[in-house]
């Protein structure tokens, strides 16, 4: 008897237990693109994804390799346009390291990171020194969650950069990458209760003919 129960009531967890996210992207682009000095029209590069999932977004990272320049001088923001058509943008660099003190901002060369809500450890990437690399918090007031989950993954994705000052050399988005999780499909309403009451009902009967045979051998 005990082992019947043991079994239905594991198969009753697993039929209960919520999934968890789904990772739809995961991607990373080399563009290998020079970032013009002193222009604020700067560089984009799109990506468009299409029958992803339905599904609600849950969490967004962006991995950012750019080097050459002044990163005290560069300004990035992503963009997403749904297949839903609705658009919101998130700063992800602005300007590391500027300040009332120091308006030219960092002279390091280069970042190589992941912008991630995660990155709580190394704080927002407006305060690194030197040539920053690891998970950063984005450059921004807002957070990467707050601007993009409840949207769809599904539409098209544009990153844009542009390095804002003069001097400081020509940087060069090397590449580029997203990681975009959403949340599980809820099952239709009454599906798991329905599955659980045929699992209780084929438990029930094979606990049944078990106790009839150990009658009979007896």
């Amino acid at each position: 008897m005990k082992k019947y129960l043991i079994i239905c009531g594991t198969i009753l967890l697993k039929l209960a237990a919520p999934a968890g996210a789904a990772v739809v992207i995961d991607d990373n682009w080399t563009t290998d693109m020079a970032i013009p000095e002193g222009n604020p029209v700067g560089i984009t590069e799109s990506e468009t994804f299409q029958n992803l999932s339905s599904a609600a977004i849950a969490d967004v990272s962006v991995n950012l390799n750019i080097s050459g320049g002044y990163v005290g001088g560069l300004y990035a923001y992503l963009t997403l346009q749904d297949a839903n058509g609705k658009v919101v943008s998130e700063i992800l660099l602005n300007e590391v390291g500027t300040s009332s003190a120091n308006p030219f901002g960092s002279s390091a060369t280069s970042v190589n990171v992941t912008l991630s809500d995660s990155g709580t450890a190394n704080g927002s990437l407006h305060n690194a020194t030197g040539n920053a690399t690891g998970t950063w918090l984005a450059d921004s007031s807002s957070t990467l969650g707050g601007t993009f989950d409840g949207l769809t993954a599904d539409g098209t994705w544009t990153l844009y950069v542009a390095d804002l000052d003069t001097g400081g050399g020509t940087s060069v988005l090397n590449s580029w990458g997203l990681e975009v999780s959403v949340l599980a499909v809820p099952e239709p309403a009454g599906y798991g209760a329905v599955a659980g009451a045929l699992v209780l009902l084929a438990c029930a009967r094979r606990f049944a003919l078990h106790r009839s045979s150990c009658r009979v051998r007896i």
